[in-house]
């Protein structure tokens, strides 16, 4: 005889809607162990008896090493159990608890269909052409839950009541649907509905479901535009290879320029237009199912004919592409060969449409823009876009973080010294960290105006919301206030402090102000500067950091926008210094010179005494009239226009210098045509030198680079190509001057929406790794101001920390 002995075991993770009860259920009943599985509120809970202690080794070996696919255990805890317990005789998986003391650590994030339910759906039986087919593994999560524990109830799968085969995969232990809670088949199914283009929906009675999907295939091939509801929202479809539909869709859309993903029927349709890496085809293949942008080349046989390619994506060389991932295009794609248009279903400035009602109004009836719609009966509670991802610099980084990926969970620590992610079996201490956050302060990020999150960041780790949008319209604003509404009643908790933008006008501050918490205003910059530090862990050290990015309100009140930081670390919080920018000039035309961008470039000629040179006066010319160019001098001389350092407006300058374009008709336009043009450089010639640039009393001078690109007599190619390759040497100046300045080692980290640029990116990489300076750019959030969140709610918990310890 031997005794039992009873362990609690706690995870910690992505450990809720990925299948890990039914996984821990078969293992268990495999080991013929005792006890049962719980989901709580932000973890898994495991009650077990054993008879010795290694099996309680192999069983935790066994989900640490090999757990199911889409999990992410981050902590464990293991804890003896000495009271006795009431167990059967099975294990058992008991009732989701919902513990209102917790606080939700993430969220299960929608994935791509699997490979065993697309077999489904191609075999006879009842998932035959079911476009809902999903299991344990895969299928909607995020999108379909409206509150935690995620459990079918706690879903918009509640409203359909599982048929008896459903139900018996659903308790079948050894059934991959175990207790997989969005299941349903053709018998308990989800309904697809077709509309026309006046909103009236065809009868189910008179076509099938398989039926709808070959209308709306037939539609596509016609050269019509149809919009689809996937997982997070609505897309707007027509056929890649129709110039004359892509044409309609971007006058409908009133989207002249801005380039459109495109998705494909597989990735050997893929390879036809592009040389994908291992890296950018393991993206496209994951269970993630981002749209990866990739370079593109023009070759005989491609899928895509070269004259809608550059419908597709103007003056690019570029191609945003995705591979389906859902039940729907994969049926779409049976009756499909060519590519297709693949965007989010929205009007102008506003966000991802989820509801049908308001789909009909908006692009049927009120702007002609859908010719037909299908759509589903279960509700989408959080919409969400598609996510971009890019490789860069050596690593696939995140351009939108949105479906697939969010709401993003990070663990926070104010120290990276210590290990958080792997911890021995047994050992309950290893994950404490006496630098975590010591009491349960809840911290909230309100995010910027522009690419919207919102981060909660509670005890030591933070979820960041998916990309929301642009704050400018009604739309826009009202799906942040659901965001925001939805991951409070999660806390369930008040937040303490709350931190938002310097910026008294955006619409997040004006939220932030609202709240009944504490409330602290930090600079737009070095909250960037913050999300980088506390995604890399790294609070502890002394770093510097390059902020580069187009707009935001810097503590001088002017516009900032090319900053270079010295961060210097102590025991609680740490405080950051400017010590270098741009140089700033006038922002001419305030915010309309954004579009508007031959102003930005007037500005910068007066500034540098380049105004009246003959090379100068024939571009100003070819865009303003004299009496225009009259009126902005005695604007300039005025000075009644803000001044910015702004990285991000001197693209906007160079490309109107170098005639790629004078109107901009969408964000970081003039950076993509610069890249594409550096691109077309580099494909046969070596690297150029870097134009001439100084530092001058605390500011990168770049008269010798504006005075090059107007008098050169080089290729514009050549001058794209010269202008990145000075912005990396520029970086890399930066970074020698402040190792300098501080007298010992830094970390280099980089942030903000500049370095969406991969060129930029690439030459960073070879220049800091030649000369032997460690550097740091986003891997798990973007770069551009959908991190801005996370740094402000770092900051906040660093706040916290520098108030306790004055109160002691």
């Amino acid at each position: 005889m031997y005794m039992k002995n009873t362990y609690a075991i706690e995870l910690f993770g992505i450990i809720q809607g990925v299948g890990f009860r039914p996984f821990v259920y078969r293992l268990a009943h495999t080991m013929g162990l005792k006890g049962y599985v719980q989901n709580q509120y932000d973890r898994l809970f495991i009650l077990l008896e054993v008879g010795t202690k290694e099996q309680l080794d192999v069983f935790v070996a066994h989900i640490l090493s090999s757990p199911p696919p889409n999990a992410r255990i981050v902590k464990h805890i293991i804890t003896p159990i000495s009271q006795k317990q009431s167990l059967s005789d099975v294990f058992e998986i008991r009732e989701s608890h919902a513990n209102k003391t917790f606080v939700p650590i993430l969220l299960p994030q929608d994935m791509r269909i699997c490979e065993s339910c697309l077999a489904d759906i191609r075999t006879q039986g009842r998932f035959y052409r079911y476009a809902f087919t999903t299991c344990a593994d895969c299928g909607a999560r995020y999108s379909i839950i409206n509150a935690l524990p995620y459990d079918r109830i706690h879903t918009t799968m509640r409203d359909f009541a599982l048929c008896a085969k459903c139900e018996a995969d659903y308790r079948n232990s050894l059934n991959r649907r175990f207790h997989a809670q969005p299941i349903s088949c053709n018998t308990c199914a989800i309904q697809l509905m077709l509309f026309d283009s006046q909103g009236t929906q065809i009868s189910a009675d008179s076509i099938n479901d398989y039926e709808m999907i070959r209308a709306v295939a037939s539609a596509i091939k016609a050269g019509k535009i149809v919009a689809i509801k996937g997982v997070g929202g609505f897309n707007l479809i027509a056929d890649a290879n129709n110039k004359e539909a892509i044409a309609t869709l971007r006058k409908r859309k009133n989207r002249p320029h801005k380039p459109f993903a495109v998705m494909f029927k597989s990735i050997s349709d893929i390879e036809s237009l592009s040389d994908i890496s291992a890296q950018e085809r393991e993206s496209l293949l994951s269970p993630q199912a981002p749209i990866v942008l990739l370079e593109r080349h023009c070759r005989a046989g491609g899928v895509i004919d070269e004259r809608a390619l550059d419908i597709i994506a103007p003056h690019l060389k570029t191609l945003g592409a995705i591979l389906p991932y859902n039940g729907i295009m994969h049926l779409l794609f049976d009756e499909l060969e060519s590519p297709i248009i693949f965007t989010s279903a929205n009007l102008s400035g506003e966000p991802i449409i989820a509801k049908t009602r308001e789909l009909i109004e908006k692009l049927c009836k009120r702007n002609a823009i859908a010719d037909l719609v299908l759509s589903y009966n279960r509700v989408i509670h959080n919409p969400s876009d598609d996510s971009i991802v890019r490789l860069m610099a050596g690593e696939m980084r995140i351009l939108r973080l949105a479906r697939g990926y969010a709401p993003l969970d990070l663990l926070y620590t104010h120290s990276g010294a210590q290990d958080l992610e792997s911890h021995e079996a047994g050992d309950s201490t290893k994950y404490m960290d006496s630098n975590i956050t010591e009491s349960h302060t809840l911290v909230v990020g309100v995010g910027a105006q522009q690419k919207s999150s919102i981060c909660f960041l509670n005890r030591h780790r933070a979820n960041i919301s998916p990309y929301i949008g642009d704050l400018e319209s009604v739309d826009s604003i009202m799906r942040y206030e659901s965001v925001s509404a939805f991951f409070n009643t999660l806390y369930k908790q008040t937040p303490q402090i709350v931190v938002c933008d310097l910026h008294p006008r955006y619409v997040s501050t004006q939220k932030a102000r609202s709240l009944k918490a504490s409330c602290y205003a930090l600079a737009h910059h070095k909250a960037h500067f913050y999300a980088i530090l506390g995604e890399a862990r790294a609070l502890d050290k002394n770093a510097l950091g390059i902020i580069w990015d187009g707009t935001g309100l810097g503590e001088d009140r002017r516009i900032w926008g090319g900053e270079c930081f010295l961060y210097e670390a102590d025991s609680y919080a740490g405080s950051m210094r400017r010590l270098w920018h741009f140089d700033e000039y006038a922002l001419l035309g305030g915010e309309g010179a954004i579009k508007d961008i031959g102003k930005i470039a007037l500005s910068l000629l007066i500034h540098y005494d380049l105004f009246t040179s003959p090379q100068a006066q024939d571009i100003l010319h070819r865009h303003f009239s004299s009496e225009e160019l009259g009126l902005l001098q005695g604007a300039y001389r005025s000075r009644t226009y803000p001044l910015t350092s702004s990285v991000g407006r001197i693209f906007d300058a160079v490309g109107f210098l170098l005639g790629l374009l004078q109107i901009q008709t969408y964000e970081g336009q003039s950076g993509a045509l610069i890249e594409s043009c550096a691109l077309e450089y580099v494909r046969d010639k070596t690297m150029p030198k870097p134009y001439a640039f100084s530092l001058e009393n605390g500011c990168v001078c770049l008269k010798g680079i504006i005075e090059s690109i107007l008098t050169d007599k080089e290729a514009r190619e050549k001058k794209a190509c010269r202008f990145l390759e000075t912005l990396a040497h520029i970086a890399l100046t930066l970074a020698k001057e402040g190792i300098e300045e501080a007298q010992a080692p830094l970390q280099v980290y980089f942030s903000g929406g500049v370095f969406q640029n991969k060129f930029l990116c690439d030459r960073i990489h070879t220049l800091f790794n030649a000369h032997k300076i460690p550097f740091f750019m986003h891997t798990q959030l973007p770069c551009n101001d959908s991190n801005i969140s996370f740094g402000q709610a770092v900051f906040g918990t660093l706040e916290s920390k520098r108030s306790k310890n004055a109160g002691k």
